[in-house]
């Protein structure tokens, strides 16, 4: 019992200094830098202008423009004039001096051109300026978002696709090494244990390998989706995340942009000055409108009478003073106000939260060697080598390839939670923060 005890021991510690060994000499040096300004790959600025292209929404956005112009130009017109008319017979029944009674014709014509009260059209146009002003930011906005997913799920495709390759490349080893094992004639119980001990793991391994394959489908439809292309069109998985990441400005000044140049912002802002030229407009409706014209009668009968005239019509602000629809627009400039306060305090959230995430990302990027992963691939093999010579424990060998599978996705997770974060922060801050 004692020298089983003694042994289990040895062999424990044996394991750890191996891979301690392995890690310490494939980690010896590593240098990491930072750039103030980051240079997306050519690739990724061809797909992001290949979306502001082919993307149906973008049509979406533009049409808003085009109608708000429209509206803008609606607002400046006048109604149609409008033409009256009135003729027919007269009778008039005898008097008690002249029992003779007198019939006639009477026609009269009216042209009234209807005109809104001074400063109404001025209102109505404003309006349909806010209205244009809106339009334009949801598609500047929309672009900043396009742009940002793209580049998000480009990277996450070669990130997908490398990470397939390297737990293919483990699953690959492990089989081998069963074929090994099972090709031998006499293994003996701890071979065969060991044997089942790999068997057992390349069942894992398949999962990760499943799950990077599934990844990297969903990944390329929801790409091509966004490009306007069928869910299978093949594209690029090339595109890697930048090894240099720029330093960013402080919550406090990222903030300040954000309360300057976020679009969101602006939109709220917007929204509460058309809110108050709104509440004018509902207050100028109490203001009747009128109309002014010529008009022409005739009266024929005894006498041929005739005569040109202007007529001027206009509506008496008596008993409805538009009180329901004032109330009405200053409850929606009250609700515009909040959703600003509202906004805000969710802009500086995820501004927050993503800075956050860019810091935690890029400081454990800049804590590992570049190599890392080369150097982990190599170890990997070099346990596979060593296991086969009996050199040491399949325990060993099977850390040494998890932990080369685990490196690679943690390392390639962190540079796309990185990207994807700086790519927020830009569009948190109006498309970037040194304008």
């Amino acid at each position: 019992m004692k020298k089983t005890s003694i042994r289990s021991l040895f062999i424990s510690s044996c394991r750890r200094i191996s891979i301690l060994w392995i890690t310490f000499f494939f980690n010896s040096s590593f240098l990491i830098g930072q750039s103030e300004n980051l240079h997306f790959p050519l690739a990724v600025q061809k797909l992001v202008e290949e979306a502001y292209q082919r993307n149906p929404e973008i049509l979406y956005y533009q049409a808003a423009i085009e109608a708000a112009k429209g509206q803008s130009i609606q607002a400046k017109i006048l109604p149609y004039p409008e033409m009256v008319g009135y003729a027919g017979p007269w009778f008039s029944s005898p008097g008690q001096e002249n029992g003779a009674g007198a019939t006639g014709f009477y026609q009269e014509y009216e042209i009234v051109q209807p005109f809104f009260f001074p400063g109404k059209m001025n209102i109505l146009k404003a309006i349909s300026d806010k209205d244009g002003e809106l339009a334009k930011l949801w598609l500047d906005q929309f672009k900043l978002s396009l742009r940002a997913q793209v580049v998000s799920l480009a990277y996450q495709l070669s990130a997908a696709e490398l990470n397939a390759k390297a737990t293919l490349e483990v699953l690959n080893q492990s089989k081998e090494l069963i074929e090994f094992l099972e090709k031998r004639p006499k293994i003996g119980i701890q071979g065969l244990l060991d044997l089942r001990i790999i068997q057992g793991s390349l069942v894992d391994f398949q999962r990760m390998n499943r799950e990077q394959e599934q990844l990297k489908k969903a990944v390329l439809s929801q790409l091509n989706a966004i490009l306007g292309y069928p869910p299978d069109h093949p594209l690029s998985q090339n595109i890697l995340p930048p090894e240099q990441w720029p330093a960013v400005p402080s919550l406090e000044t990222l903030l300040e942009s954000a309360s300057k140049q976020n679009l969101f912002i602006k939109m709220r802002r917007i929204e509460i000055e058309k809110a108050g030229k709104v509440i004018d407009a509902a207050k100028f409706v109490n203001i009747p409108d009128f109309g002014l014209g010529p008009y022409f009668i005739q009266e024929k009968g005894t006498n041929n009478n005739i005569g040109p005239g202007v007529i001027f019509t206009s509506g008496l602000p008596l008993w409805n003073q538009n009180r329901g629809n004032i109330i009405s627009s200053e409850a929606r400039k009250d609700q515009a106000v909040s959703m600003f306060a509202s906004t805000w305090r969710s802009i500086q959230s995820s501004i927050n939260t993503r800075l956050e995430v860019y810091r935690q990302a890029t400081d454990l990027l800049s804590k590992v060697p570049p190599s890392l992963l080369d150097r982990l691939r190599s170890a990997a093999y070099l346990a596979e080598r060593q296991y086969r010579l009996g050199a040491i424990p399949v325990q060993t060998f099977l850390e040494m390839q998890r932990q080369y599978v685990s490196s690679a996705i943690t390392l390639r997770t962190a540079q796309i939670d990185a990207a994807t974060a700086l790519y927020d922060l830009q569009t948190l801050t109006g498309g970037g923060w040194s304008k």
